[in-house]
């Protein structure tokens, strides 16, 4: 029971500590926002984060939920006389900033009771989630919905049905539609929110979404950030020229997209370290590349984000395959991740010919992407 107690604490730590540091490097802000998040990460680390532990972690058994929202309901007065005593020098846009922060963090100790509560059925724990996002009022609240904040309320969504949070299923959007009222409203700016930010879907399949969100709530103070996120998935639409991203070959040779434009591309996002890609390299990619073989119009291209080419080379000597082998690096912030919305690997693309946009989300290495790489090509 130590044990596990200790491991919930660091990922208590994580959960809440990361994020300013995080927050303050990621953006220009001024002296006074900085000085601001820097109060505010000394009250997680010295104070929060004991009570928290004393509650959740210290104990044998979870609190009751009546308990543990009486609880969240007094951190709350804390940071909102912190808000009260140290935002006066802030800007107005890092008043905003800041007080999504922190219904950002209230959310996330919703979550973790949720994390905490395992023995709860599903039924229950929707129960809590609802119950607790109306008792701390961050239903009525929360008016800028910012990226952090949107995926904290799909991540508790996600935990309180005990679902793995970014696996694809319908029983979540299923849940949120039948939630009526603000938190209905809520969480489907949410969802649609995070969607976006992980392009689970299509930039059509977010247009309908949003598109539903405005007939449905038409006066919506998320609206407008909706539509903004719609804005910057533009350039994702099918049939978009993709930009023309450069790569180095394992000869150390410059290779562009453009070199193939003559040709459709199953790119294939990867690194040496990433468990699920290189399963799929030996139990999926050998008999994939053996259907596509006589279709010299299709490349498989398979793009390393590792950030060192030594792994990357040293994988392929050991392992050859097929295909076009290049290597961008820089992990998840290599220009060819934040372009496509990159936030888990393996990830496959399909680009058409003149370097057109087929589909962002590919299927993986199958059948069924044989047939979307074959109806590519017009085959």
């Amino acid at each position: 029971m130590n044990i596990i107690l200790k491991l919930s604490k660091l990922t208590l730590f994580l959960f809440l500590g990361l994020f300013f540091s995080l927050t303050v490097k990621a953006q220009d802000y001024s002296e006074s926002y900085v000085n601001y998040m820097s109060g505010l990460e000394n009250y997680v680390q010295n104070d929060l984060y004991g009570k928290v532990s004393s509650v959740l972690y210290d104990v044998e058994d979870a609190p009751s939920k009546e308990d543990f929202i009486s609880f969240v309901k007094e951190i709350q007065k804390e940071m909102n006389q912190f808000y009260l005593d140290n935002a006066g020098e802030l800007m107005e846009d890092e008043k905003s900033v800041a007080a999504s922060f922190t219904h950002t963090m209230l959310v996330q100790l919703g979550e973790l009771y949720l994390d905490r509560a395992q023995e709860m059925e599903v039924e229950e724990r929707l129960v809590f989630l609802k119950e607790y996002l109306s008792k701390t009022n961050l239903d009525q609240d929360i008016k800028n919905l910012t990226d952090d904040l949107a995926r904290s309320l799909m991540m508790a969504m996600h935990s309180a049905m005990k679902i793995p949070f970014g696996m694809p299923n319908t029983d979540v959007a299923d849940q949120i539609k039948s939630i009526s009222g603000d938190q209905g409203e809520l969480f489907a700016a949410s969802s649609i929110m995070n969607d976006m930010l992980m392009l689970t879907g299509s930039y059509e399949d977010s247009e309908r979404a949003v598109s539903d969100f405005s007939k449905n709530y038409t006066n919506s103070t998320h609206l407008a950030k909706l539509k903004d996120g719609l804005i910057s998935l533009e350039k994702l639409k099918t049939g978009s020229v993709v930009e023309d991203f450069s790569f180095v070959n394992l000869e150390g040779e410059k290779v562009s997209l453009s070199e193939y434009k003559d040709k459709v591309i199953y790119l294939d996002l990867w690194a040496s370290w990433c468990g699920p890609c290189i399963n799929t390299f030996r139990t999926k990619t050998p008999d994939f590349e053996k259907q596509l073989r006589e279709h010299e119009d299709i490349v498989l291209m398979y793009v390393s984000v590792d950030d060192q080419q030594a792994p990357w080379k040293n994988y392929l000597d050991k392992n050859p395959m097929r295909g076009v082998h290049v290597y961008t690096g820089k992990g998840f912030e290599a220009d060819i991740m934040k372009y496509f919305k990159v936030w888990g690997i393996p990830r496959y693309l399909i680009i058409g010919k003149d370097n057109k946009l087929v589909n962002a989300n590919a299927p993986r290495p199958g059948d069924d992407a044989v047939a979307a790489l074959l109806e590519a090509k017009g085959a």
